[in-house]
């Protein structure tokens, strides 16, 4: 039930993307309008993180998991009965904010719960069940463009059906036990002690360092991933069927599947540093090649998906380090501020591809490959937590102040 939130998130950030190919005709919207549609979740979640995150030391992991996921249903659930375009933004930046609670709350939670020798590989599933999400929003956007419903209602479908799983895990959630390791210092928990140890020493390093990468990931891989339907579109022509697009962009998530896949089975033996490196550097010097090949569809897609495969890496690994980096009483607030600024991140990146996407702009992807480069450099300041104990850190360092 930890990771089914993810999935749902993963559903609800990525369907957009395709539902955008008819509610831009439906609606008519303009180039801007349509970048609102694909970044208001992504808004939300900025507020969501954080805030919650702060909730979730505050109050609890299990008490949020089902308020969190009630707000979604709710917001979900005005997105798709209207087409008033301000309403539509409105709600899913709201919808955002329950999608954006589950990243610290769920992987803080998954973090308390798992045993230290497989921590990783469970922490690894929330990032596959997310692709997942992604998956089965492919699958559903081609089942409607091969129906040939008509525009209105088939973005309406897009959106809605992802819902109809939020209430079974809603429902679901509420059986689930608290964790152990927030229970166990909850009557030591306040709001002042958690913003200092997330922002101060050890703490505060760890949540600089994790915030600064999930915000150059975030802004590189969510700009070019929600506008890799609206590039195939551009360079070949509006002749290029929804259908055919959809394929495309499905063909990148089953690699993004099963580089996933492969992370969780060897991110606890192979250690999560290293892997993020390489699919940082990987990554980066990928798209330092991608305007060579930008008008040679097969070209591109080839590196395309060789680039999710990549992808795979700090994907997994980018969701752990402040999981496992955060002590106990400021775990989810200093998760939510790093996946906030990786939000933060993404709309930047969706903003800034979709303002200058062109013929004239493909340095841009040289650009963001310079910066994947810069978040692998960075990346060698992390410490590996690889089968290390939860707090071990802060125990050490508590220990050694003692001693002194």
């Amino acid at each position: 039930m930890a990771t089914a939130g993810m999935y749902l998130d993963g559903y609800q950030l990525s369907v957009i993307a395709l539902a955008a190919l008819l509610m831009v005709p439906d609606m008519k919207l303009s180039t801007f309008q349509e970048s609102l549609i694909l970044g208001a979740v992504i808004l939300g979640t900025i507020i969501g993180t954080v805030v919650v995150g702060y909730l979730a030391d505050l109050f609890g992991r299990r008490r949020i998991y089902i308020f969190n996921l009630a707000f979604f249903l709710l917001f979900g659930i005005i997105s798709v009965m209207t087409s008033n375009f301000l309403v539509i933004v409105i709600s899913r930046i709201l919808m955002g904010i329950a999608v954006g609670a589950d990243y610290p709350v769920s992987n803080s939670y998954i973090a308390e719960m798992a045993p230290t020798s497989v921590r990783g590989k469970y922490l690894s599933f929330s990032n596959v069940a997310f692709v997942l999400g992604s998956i089965s929003s492919i699958v559903v956007a081609l089942i409607i463009f091969s129906l040939g419903i008509s525009s209105n209602l088939g973005w309406q479908l897009m959106i809605g059906i992802g819902l109809i799983p939020a209430a079974i895990v809603l429902y679901m959630r509420l059986s689930m036990p608290e964790s152990k390791r927030w229970e166990n210092i909850k009557g030591e928990i306040v709001g002042t002690k958690i913003i200092k140890g997330m922002f101060t020493g050890l703490g505060g390093k760890f949540t600089l360092l994790t915030s600064l990468l999930w915000f150059l990931y975030d802004m590189v891989i969510y700009g070019i991933s929600l506008f890799t339907p609206t590039i195939i579109k551009m360079i070949y022509g509006s002749n290029v069927p929804n259908t055919e697009n959809a394929l495309f962009s499905s063909i990148f998530l089953f690699v993004l599947l099963a580089s996933s896949v492969i992370l969780m089975f060897i991110v606890d033996r192979t250690g999560r540093k290293v892997l993020q490196v390489v699919g940082f550097m990987g990554i980066g010097i990928l798209l330092l090649f991608l305007p060579s090949v930008y008008y040679h569809l097969l070209a591109l897609v080839v590196l395309l998906m060789v680039i999710e495969f990549f992808n795979g890496f700090p994907s997994t690994t980018i969701g752990i380090f402040p999981a496992e980096l955060s002590k106990t009483e400021f775990r989810a607030s200093a998760y939510g501020f790093a996946s906030m600024m990786g939000k933060i991140g993404a709309l930047a990146g969706v903003i800034i591809l979709g303002s200058t996407l062109g013929p004239s702009s493909l340095k841009i992807f040289m650009a963001f490959g310079v910066v994947m480069i810069i978040a692998a450099l960075i990346s060698l300041l992390l410490k590996d937590t690889t089968n290390m104990d939860l707090d071990e850190l802060y125990k050490f360092k508590e220990k050694l102040s003692e001693e002194e």
